[in-house]
């Protein structure tokens, strides 16, 4: 379809139709700011969160009747393989298919395999977007456009670099007005032991984008350049007032990657709603007047990235805390009756057998706390260009080369699936925390 100014534009997250997505379902951030984005240079824009049902052909199709391109969401789980789906789809259906997000980032030679897939922008859409529009409508040179890569028509393929990180001061707004926000109200319905508490109305939100530190497996160190940038305070308080009193919401899920990024700042956003909260915090942040601040704004429940309970790889995976803070820690905020879900991951390189053990030996005293719940412990996954990525490539393992591959590397992968080079010690204690603690 030829494109003009008043051409639309669709973007689309399309997710399988499990458990876990209907468990962890969230706004489409990414999707929101690329809209905002578009919204901002007077383009026509339409957005669709959508899970799979017998019915997605048809949904898709009408969505994208009279679009001249449509862009996917995409990310390294088994939801890439009903993106997939529904690219090739409209691709058929004659229309141009772009890829953004962390799988498309990270993997954009893999993503460009598929003849379904005309181009992946890089990077976040601030960085991008409104150029590769203008490349699009011919009005600039695709050298023009930072984080592309396509195929041209002969099929030659073309990559560029990750575009650096935005300035926060560019960093754009969620169009919230293109989704309805209901879908994603939930209720955190939780007991830690003697207490239960029910809270209506709790809707997940971002404030932030990155991350600073510098974790050997985490992705934030190549598509953030490990830099973290808050959104605009007034800009912030202003779309949570909204969502607020338009929807009711009556709690807080922070999907910040480092929603203390800026401490003081965070302060300030939860001081400013004192509403049901739940958020993720560095254990290394946490000290009495870090919980007695808690206290005061109300936040419910904190999420903490422990990982391992080997000194060796916490330090191996720059955690910045040992087993014994670890400990000092989650027992002080028991003691003062905060509630913590506890996140572990297993099967980093070169992890021994002991130090496997030692991390399930960590869970086991931990669970033992009244407010403690334990999240995983889930298996180590490689994003290409981190630092454990690349020593396992050292290591001779083979990365997928397509993917659908690619899809099964989520966190609750099978070991024997990762084709991690793995003792018969290793693959025994696993069997047994399987059989003896995981339920």
């Amino acid at each position: 379809m030829k494109m003009d100014n008043n051409s639309k534009i669709v973007l689309l997250n399309v997710e399988n139709n499990s458990i876990k997505v209907k468990k962890e379902y969230a706004p489409p951030f990414g999707l929101l700011i690329a809209a905002s984005v578009l919204l901002k240079h007077g383009m026509t824009v339409s957005l669709a969160h959508i899970i799979e049902d017998e019915e997605i052909e048809s949904k898709l199709l009408s969505l994208c009747q009279d679009a001249c391109m449509v862009g996917f969401s995409t990310m390294t789980t088994s939801n890439l393989v009903s993106t997939m789906k529904a690219s090739r789809l409209l691709k058929k259906a004659g229309h141009y298919i772009f890829w953004g997000g962390v799988h498309a980032t990270l993997l954009p030679e893999t993503s460009l395999k598929e003849d379904f897939v005309d181009a992946v922008l890089r990077g976040e859409a601030e960085a991008n977007l409104v150029e590769f529009i203008q490349w699009r409508r011919g009005l600039i040179s695709s050298n023009d456009v930072k984080g592309l890569c396509y195929k041209d028509e002969d099929g030659n393929v073309f990559i560029s670099n990750i575009p650096l990180p935005v300035p926060a001061h560019k960093l754009s707004c969620h169009a919230f007005h293109l989704i309805d926000i209901r879908r994603y109200l939930q209720i955190e319905d939780y007991s830690f032991r003697n207490e239960q508490k029910v809270i209506r109305n709790v809707l997940p939100y971002m404030t932030s984008k990155g991350c600073s530190k510098k974790c050997t497996f985490c992705y934030n160190t190549m598509i953030n350049h490990a830099t973290w940038r808050g959104y605009p305070l007034n800009q912030v308080i202003e779309e949570m007032d909204w969502l607020k009193n338009t929807y009711d919401v009556e709690g807080w899920y922070f999907y910040d990657d480092n929603f203390f990024g800026d401490v003081e700042r965070a302060w300030s956003i939860l001081r400013y709603f004192k509403m049901p909260s739940f958020v993720e915090v560095d254990l290394g942040k946490i000290t009495d007047s870090f919980i007695e601040n808690a206290k005061q704004c109300c936040i419910e429940r904190l999420y903490i990235g422990i990982e391992s309970g080997s000194d060796r790889i916490l330090k191996k995976i720059k955690k910045g805390i040992t087993v014994e803070m670890i400990k000092d820690r989650v027992s002080l905020c028991n003691k003062r009756g905060i509630s913590m879900e506890l996140s572990f991951m297993v099967l980093f390189p070169t992890e021994t057998p002991d130090e496997l053990q030692a991390t399930f030996e960590l869970i086991e005293e931990l669970r033992q706390y009244n407010h403690v719940k334990i999240d995983g412990p889930k298996i180590f996954n490689p994003y290409p260009g981190a630092e454990l990525y690349n020593e396992l490539i050292m290591s001779g393992w083979k990365p997928p080369s397509t993917n659908e591959e690619w899809a099964k590397y989520e966190r609750d992968i099978s070991p024997l699936e990762t084709g991690f080079e793995l003792s018969d010690k290793h693959y025994k204690i696993l069997e047994i925390w399987k059989q003896n603690f995981q339920n």
